[in-house]
C-alpha cells in the first residue's frame, strides 16, 4: 500500500514542485549575501537547520528526479550556488550544502544527456574561469591590506593590539543620537605600520526579521584615520551628524557627516 502511494505519479509531481522552493531559497540567499550582511540570532541553529533542509530536499529531489520541475532545479541550482561561493568564500557552511545537493542532483536527475553536456560544460567553465578571475581580482585590487572591524569577534591577533574594554564601551555607544548613523572602529594591516580608522555607516537601512537581521553594508564614510595600528581612540557623538574623537594624544577633533558614499557593490572583492 505504502509502495503504491510513493509510486503515485501525481504525488511525485506535487513533491517535485516543492523542490522549486529549495532553488528559490538558495537564490534569495545569494541575493541577500550580495546586498547585505546576514546576522542570525543563533548561527549554530541556522547551520543545523540549513544542513537539515538541504539533506531533506536532496532526498525529495532524488525521489522526484524524473519529474520536470526537479529536472529544472537540477539544471539551474549550480548557478546561484556559484554566486554563494563568490559572496561567502570565508564561510563554507553557506555554500557547501547546496553545492553538494547541486552536484548530486545534476547527475541524478533524468534530464537529457545533451542538456547535461551543454550545462555541464557551461558550469565547468563558469566555476573554473570564474573562480580564477575572482582570485586574480582579489589579489590585484585587494592587495595585501587586511581590514578588520574591532569587536569581540575579531581575531586575537587584532584584539590584543587594543584596549578591548574601551573598544567594547565605544561599540555600545556607536549609534548616533537620532539613530540615523553608527560608527565602528577598523583595524588596517598593511605593509607599513598599519592604520586605525573610524568609519560611519547608515543605521536606519537594516531589515529586521524574527530570526535574523539583514544589515546594510557598502555605504560607508571614513571620518578619521590614524596612521599607526594599536592606538585605541575615544569617540563621542556631538549631534546626529557630528563625531568628536581623539587618538590618545589629548587633541579632540570633529568630523561632520555630509553624505554617504555610493554603495560599494564589490565589497566581497575587498575593493573600496
Amino acid at each position: 500500500m505504502n509502495k503504491n502511494i510513493l509510486s503515485n505519479k501525481w504525488l511525485r509531481l506535487g513533491v517535485s514542485f516543492l523542490t522549486l522552493a529549495y532553488l528559490g531559497m538558495v537564490t534569495v540567499l545569494s541575493v541577500w549575501t550580495f546586498l547585505y550582511e546576514i546576522r542570525f540570532r543563533s548561527e549554530r541553529a541556522f547551520d543545523i537547520i540549513y544542513i537539515a533542509l538541504s539533506v531533506l530536499f536532496l532526498i525529495l529531489m532524488i525521489y522526484t528526479r524524473k519529474q520536470i520541475p526537479t529536472r529544472i532545479v537540477g539544471m539551474l541550482l549550480l548557478l546561484p550556488v556559484f554566486l554563494l561561493i563568490l559572496f561567502n568564500v570565508s564561510r563554507p557552511v553557506i555554500f557547501v550544502p547546496p553545492l553538494v545537493v547541486g552536484i548530486i542532483l545534476f547527475f541524478a536527475c533524468s534530464a537529457g544527456e545533451s542538456t547535461k553536456v551543454i550545462m555541464g560544460t557551461i558550469y565547468i567553465l563558469m566555476y573554473v574561469v570564474g573562480l580564477v578571475v575572482f582570485w586574480i581580482a582579489c589579489t590585484l585590487f585587494g592587495g595585501s591590506t587586511v581590514e578588520t572591524k574591532i569587536n569581540a569577534d575579531a581575531p586575537a591577533k587584532v584584539t590584543e593590539q587594543y584596549d578591548m574594554a574601551q573598544i567594547e564601551n565605544l561599540n555600545s555607544m556607536s549609534v548616533s543620537p537620532d539613530g540615523k548613523y553608527r560608527y565602528y572602529i577598523l583595524d588596517v594591516q598593511d605593509n607599513s605600520r598599519g592604520k586605525v580608522m573610524i568609519v560611519v555607516e547608515p543605521n536606519d537601512l537594516d531589515r529586521e526579521y524574527r530570526y535574523f537581521t539583514l544589515v546594510e553594508v557598502g555605504y560607508t564614510t571614513r571620518v578619521a584615520i590614524h596612521n599607526v595600528r594599536g592606538v585605541t581612540p575615544d569617540i563621542r557623538w556631538v549631534d546626529g551628524k557630528t563625531i568628536s574623537y581623539t587618538f590618545g594624544d589629548g587633541e579632540w577633533r570633529t568630523s561632520t557627516i555630509t553624505e554617504m558614499k555610493e554603495k560599494n557593490y564589490l565589497r566581497f572583492l575587498n575593493i573600496g
